[in-house]
């Protein structure tokens, strides 16, 4: 007789469990191709990502730090950042 308890279970109401974008969603949000997408993971670069058997999805979070990390900043001039001499 197995006297081991199961363990519990987190159920997809849970709000730790974040709810995962497919690479449709993916390419919506960053205005890009589906095709961009897959030729990104084929080259290794881009968002971080789930595969997940044969479906491959991408957490909000890591999406988010993606572009967080791909923002360019316009360059101020001194006259701009008040430190003119």
């Amino acid at each position: 007789m197995n006297n081991s308890r199961p363990l519990p279970r987190e159920s997809a109401n849970d709000p730790e469990l974040e709810s995962l974008l497919t690479e449709h969603e993916y390419a919506r949000i960053t205005k890009r191709s589906v095709a961009s997408a897959r030729r990104d993971r084929l080259m290794r670069q881009g968002c971080p990502y789930l595969k997940l058997g044969a479906l491959v999805r991408y957490r909000p979070a890591d999406v988010r730090a993606y572009l967080e990390d791909h923002l360019r900043r316009p360059i101020r001039s001194a006259s701009e950042s008040g430190d003119v001499r």
